[in-house]
């Protein structure tokens, strides 16, 4: 009998390859819908890909304004008053309770709406200032006491 030195392993098409990992993510599932429960599965995949909903620590909300502010820094000098710094609201978490912090309107509770630069807050209007320094300039002014930049809102 002459002996084959050139045989090959099997191999697995393609198909089965695909059909395996299928069946991994089904069992994770199946395996996460009983240790969760569907409630607690829905909470997990909220906390996971949403989670700012849960609001912001300070400690991150002050990094975030931070980094806002250098991002500022790098655009032209007549648009920072439109940079996130200035117009883009933070939902956060000051007394740790694990939720954002809310208001009341009209027997509805809505998240605070917290902004980076320095103002008078009014929780009861759902407006609040971190009061985050920024260093950056708009004419002869910071960024964080810019006028028009607190009015941005």
């Amino acid at each position: 009998m002459k002996k084959r030195s050139g045989k090959k392993g099997m191999e697995l098409s393609l198909n089965t390859i695909i059909i395996a990992v299928i069946v991994i993510i089904v069992l994770v599932a199946v395996v996460a819908f009983f240790l969760f429960g569907f409630k607690g599965l829905t909470d997990k995949a909220k906390e996971v890909f949403f989670g700012t909903t849960a609001g912001y620590n300070m400690a991150f909300a002050q990094q975030t304004c931070a980094n806002y502010c250098d991002q500022a820094g790098a655009m032209q000098e007549n648009s920072r008053i439109k940079s996130a710094y200035c117009v883009v609201p933070l939902k956060v978490d000051m007394n740790n309770d694990g939720q954002a912090d809310t208001y009341d309107t009209a027997g509805t509770k809505d998240f605070i709406k917290f902004y980076c630069p320095k103002g008078t807050n009014a929780f009861s209007d759902g407006l609040g200032y971190l009061g985050i320094d920024c260093n950056v300039k708009v004419g002869n002014e910071n960024l964080d006491a810019f006028s028009d930049c607190i009015n941005q809102q």
